[in-house]
């Protein structure tokens, strides 16, 4: 059982508005080091995924479990490379042995406060248009409450977005709990969410690049997303950025 650190570690700091686009850059400079395991890392990962998708019911259950244990391991292979190692093909399952409760735990946590925040969401918007439950009355609504209405909901999915975006890192390299982890992370996204937002629409961008050559490109997508993080979590909560 994790042995959560105190409430004071680990704490955040804020960060220029151009870390964002760094963390991206670091990440790729860090995969172009050792493409070819980051790769082998990206396809265990969505081969797996794959897998998963193709069972009924239980496969999305299984899914979301799955992820945050590849998310902790892509964040401890990213430490060992920020260091200079050579990273082994078996370490794209480091945060299986080690780290498998609590991170199947921050998945299964995530999702509940996912579904909940959608609902409460949901609720509001409802309040918002007169308690109406008609798409096509909704869609009948003014321009102005429309585009209140996607704000809010846009907004609420990026809250709900910074409750995971540092928890695995907080949970494989400081120790928190599931629940501790979320909650340092939503602290850590909402001090540096013009960041964040900037990190989240580079990548987007790049995943957009990515599937267009039939989605190979994902293959180099995937580590550096996940190692993106890793550079974020050590610019608001470690050391700081690498000079690469």
């Amino acid at each position: 059982m994790i042995e959560s650190p105190p409430s004071h570690a680990f704490a955040p700091r804020r960060v220029p508005l151009g870390n964002g686009w760094r963390w991206v850059q670091q990440a790729f400079f860090l995969v172009r080091e050792q493409p070819l395991t980051w790769v082998l890392f990206a396809s265990c990962y969505l081969g797996l995924q794959l897998l998963l998708g193709m069972l009924p019911v239980i496969g999305q259950l299984l899914s979301i479990m799955v992820a945050p244990l590849f998310a902790g391991s892509f964040v401890l292979a990213a430490a060992r490379a920020d260091k200079g190692e050579t990273l082994r093909p078996a370490e794209v399952l480091a945060a299986f042995q080690d780290f498998s409760r609590p991170l199947i735990g921050l998945g299964l946590s995530y999702f509940g406060a996912l579904v909940l925040a959608m609902l409460l969401l949901m609720l509001l918007l409802m309040g918002l248009v007169g308690g109406m439950h008609d798409p096509q009355q909704m869609q009948a609504l003014p321009l102005g409450q429309q585009l209140l209405g996607g704000a809010l909901l846009a907004g609420g999915l990026f809250v709900a977005s910074l409750l995971y975006w540092f928890a695995p890192a907080a949970v494989v390299l400081a120790g928190f709990d599931p629940l501790r982890a979320m909650r340092r992370s939503l602290a850590g996204g909402l001090l540096n969410w013009p960041a964040v937002l900037l990190c989240g629409v580079a990548l987007a961008a790049l995943l957009f690049l990515a599937m267009l050559p039939f989605g190979l490109g994902l293959l180099l997508w995937l580590p550096v997303m996940f190692v993106a993080v890793y550079m974020a979590w050590q610019d608001v909560f470690g050391s700081g950025l690498p000079q690469r």
